[in-house]
């Protein structure tokens, strides 16, 4: 019998959701004000509109590309039917102005947008994963070289990371070999055929320096047929190597662990403990991010999911909890129901764990936004601390209205439903929605952009009173393989920064946070290589940066909070 990572299975009830509703009016006010995060929809006040009016949105990805200090934003759009194609947003000091490189502007069916530097020359370059279908002119996987200062060149044709007949999905960044250059880790759409793949499978994609890729998915262990919706990256075990989990339907929910060579091998039991009942067509699992919400330095994973018609009968996104290794391998529970996380009445693809109110405690968020008089209310489970071991949420949005009513339950096609939630505005779900700071004040504001050219894309920004903060990020100091034994990729992705108040450096029950340096998780969104993280009353903190692959360690005390940190190799 085949080693299950999973301790206990969850039965789910849709009656957790029924309770959570509220009758409109009086009701509803009640419950708006007990919604415990603020934002406010900047869209038009920070330049986005009137461009990203009338997009088919479905990618979205956050990066500092000419060094400035202030986070721009790659829009990609499905472009069809007359629809706007991707779309490019300098950011200068929080105020967007569109950018007018024309091969930016691609036609496609883009589901990610990942700015990562992939030649290590200090500046982001840009990934664009797309499903293509020539007979329409759509193009499929881009890649861009920044040339400095945000300028990029396409350097698609030709080149093995955009495959010609290839279904691209979600992205992310990881160094599988320790060789100091970043690899891509792209998913495929699990319908083999749709948008002119020929196959379902997930690709790694090593780099060869000079932003040159050789296909070696199967050569290092990840298995053809494998699709992935959602792709994420991090190291489970701790053994300072990445790890890999491909989320999707027609394949299944895998984790694959590294030996520590840039081999990898999938966990046995891990398709059955991540599996969701009842996947397949319309019924998916998108979304899957990694962090550590209990604070013992695992990192934990969240699933989001994307099925067909939740109105009628809710699904939970999930959380398992890392419990550690056994036998070799990483063990993880299962711990949606015990934790709060209730099902959900409408799809939620796009996770990320996240602090969005600086307390201390990271939230957990998914790409569905409620509105009460007009005002948006994004979903976000709030951490309540620890209860008897086991990490506590609690969920305010669904109250703000009273989505879904009986009539609402009673609509069995998701087209009419969809027709009827455009028209009401008081629920929207988003493929998308990266968060990212980027008004520099220290708080995680988010970008959501619209599937409904008739909706609303939405910047939302973090208007929410908390604690302290602190950012931090990583910079390696290889430029490539010339020194590949001490070697770690310039933007620090895999570095594992642990937060500990001032004074108790290395004190694993003093622990304040742990994440891990990365890019591109979630759902078809990208990510600033940073880590943020709340502090709550904490004014002062020590930090320890531990290197990927075992290339040392770098401690800093007494740092103080309410700053964006660089630490260097």
């Amino acid at each position: 019998m085949r080693r299950l990572l999973a301790w206990t299975a969850v039965v789910f009830f849709s009656a957790c959701v029924v309770s959570s509703f509220q009758v409109a009016g009086q009701g509803e006010k009640k419950a708006v004000e007990k919604y415990p995060f603020v934002f406010r929809d900047m869209g038009d006040e920070a330049g986005l509109f009137p461009h990203v009016t009338g997009i088919r949105g479905h990618a979205a990805g956050w990066g500092d590309v000419d060094g400035d200090g202030w986070l721009d934003l790659y829009v990609g759009a499905f472009y069809e039917n007359s629809m706007k194609p991707n779309l490019f947003f300098r950011n200068n000091k929080g105020k967007f102005q569109l950018d007018g490189q024309e091969n930016l502007r691609v036609g496609g069916r883009p589901s990610a947008a990942l700015f990562a530097d992939l030649d290590n020359d200090g500046d982001l370059d840009l990934y664009v994963s797309s499903m293509p279908q020539a007979k329409k002119g759509l193009a499929g996987c881009k890649l861009f070289r920044n040339d400095g200062g945000g300028k990029f060149t396409d350097i698609s044709k030709d080149n093995t990371a955009c495959p010609e007949a290839f279904g691209g999905r979600s992205a992310a960044v990881l160094d599988f070999d320790g060789d100091g250059l970043l690899d891509l880790l792209v998913g495929e759409d699990p319908l083999p055929g749709y948008n002119g793949s020929k196959t379902k499978s997930s690709r790694l994609f090593r780099n060869l320096g000079n932003l040159q890729f050789e296909d070696v998915s199967q050569a290092v262990g990840l298995p053809a047929g494998v699709p992935g919706l959602g792709v994420a990256v991090a190291d489970v075990n701790n053994d300072g190597w990445p790890d890999i989990f491909l989320a999707s339907s027609g394949g299944g929910n895998v984790l694959f662990v590294n030996d520590g060579k840039g081999k990898f091998r999938e966990v046995p039991g891990s398709r059955e403990l991540f599996a969701f009942e009842g996947t397949g067509g319309d019924n998916m699992v998108c979304g899957v991010c990694f962090g550590d919400v209990n604070r013992d330095g695992l990192l934990d994973i969240v699933l989001g999911q994307h099925f067909s018609t939740p109105w009628v009968k809710p699904v939970a996104n999930r959380l398992y909890l890392n419990r550690g290794v056994k036998d070799g391998n990483p063990v993880f529970e299962n711990a949606t129901a015990a934790a709060g996380l209730i099902p959900l009445p409408l799809k939620a693809p796009h996770v990320e764990i996240q602090d969005f109110d600086n307390d201390g405690w990271p939230d957990i968020y998914a790409s569905m936004v409620k509105f009460a008089d007009g005002k948006p209310y994004p979903l976000i489970f709030r951490h309540q601390g620890i209860k008897d071991g086991m990490p506590q949420f609690r969920e305010d949005t669904l109250a703000v209205n009273d989505f879904p009513t009986n009539e609402d339950q009673a609509i069995k096609q998701s087209g009419k439903m969809f027709d009827k939630i455009v028209k009401e505005k008081k629920i929207i779900y988003m493929a998308p929605g990266p968060s990212g700071d980027y008004d520099n004040d220290g708080k995680l504001d988010l970008f959501l952009p619209n599937w409904w050219p008739e909706s609303r894309s939405l910047l939302l920004r973090n208007e929410t009173s908390g604690g302290h903060w602190l950012q931090v990020q990583v910079e390696g100091a290889s430029r490539g393989r010339e020194s590949p034994e001490k070697a770690i990729n310039r933007m620090g992705i895999g570095a594992r920064i642990k937060l500990y108040p001032a004074g108790k450096l290395g004190d694993a029950g003093a622990l304040l946070g742990c994440q891990e340096i990365a890019a591109g998780y979630g759902y078809a969104s990208g990510q600033a290589a940073l880590a943020h993280f709340g502090l709550g009353k904490a004014e002062m903190v020590d930090i320890e940066v531990t290197l990927p692959h075992g290339k040392g360690k770098v401690e800093q005390k007494g740092v103080k909070a309410n700053q964006r940190l660089t630490i260097r190799q």
